[in-house]
């Protein structure tokens, strides 16, 4: 059994080269000896001895896949490449919500794929400011892969300084929906207000202004996607809108 990330005949292919699909593929470059080919529509200017772009049909050859793709655009690529995987294929998905993209990925490919729930809890921002994966999460589940290969991926990251988080796909949507999906929203009000640096900011607003400066780099797909793709999402924002009128109406009968 070969040592997936440490063996320089795995081929990965990594699909979308995205603001996270640009760190994926830095982080595999850099601590990993596997063959990478990078599928992408646009035109990419990239060169390294372990790297080649190529087409969909590079699926065909890869042991493991790395989807780096929009949630909202991830079940017409699983789709169009369901055809392509190889029998035992390994599938890694890192998309910012679960239960959707474990369903699509049971529903269309090749039941003979093994299939990896993971949420990244890091982006470029986050590892150009720690300028290391050290201390950084990853959240993974096992949902169809040989329990030897899941437990070498789990290690590969692990070795690298994340911290591994195992929860399920229901458990990760719960805690994202109060998490991110909240702080999300948070800085996108900050960001639509155009909230700006003042030359009295106290310690607490210049982090909210950090979150803002990561939200504008963000797309308002992402936002959307993940306000939409949750099935918890919606539970934080009618709560969220039934303390803001109650708070509104509290302000107003202090005056």
């Amino acid at each position: 059994m070969k040592n997936l990330f440490l063996d320089k005949n795995t081929n990965v292919a990594v699909i979308g080269f995205g603001r996270f699909g640009k760190l994926m593929v830095k982080i595999l470059l850099k601590y990993s000896q596997v063959k990478i080919t990078l599928i992408e529509s646009k035109k990419i200017n990239i060169s390294h001895k372990n790297l080649i772009v190529g087409s969909y049909n590079a699926v065909k050859n890869a042991d493991v896949i790395i989807p780096c793709v929009p949630i909202s655009n991830f079940e017409t690529l699983v789709k169009q490449i369901a055809p392509l995987v190889k029998k035992n294929a390994i599938i890694m998905d890192v998309c910012s919500v679960k239960i959707l993209p474990v369903d699509i990925m049971r529903n269309h490919l090749p039941t003979s794929t093994q299939i990896i729930a993971s949420h990244p809890m890091f982006g470029p921002d986050s590892y150009r400011i720690k300028k290391r994966l050290n201390g950084l999460k990853l959240v993974i589940w096992n949902i169809s892969t040989k329990k030897d290969y899941y437990l070498q991926v789990k290690k590969f990251f692990s070795n690298l300084g994340l911290t591994i988080i195992e929860i399920t796909p229901k458990d990760h949507d719960k805690y994202m929906a109060f998490s991110l999906g909240y702080s999300y929203f948070i800085g996108k009000i900050g960001q639509r207000m155009d909230i700006k640096k003042t030359p009295i900011d106290t310690y607490d607003f210049k982090l909210l202004l950090d979150h803002i400066s990561i939200i504008r780099k963000d797309s308002e797909q992402l936002f959307f996607d993940m306000q939409t793709k949750n099935p918890y999402a919606k539970k934080m924002l009618t709560k969220l809108n039934r303390i803001y009128d109650v708070l509104l109406k509290e302000i107003k009968s202090k005056k």
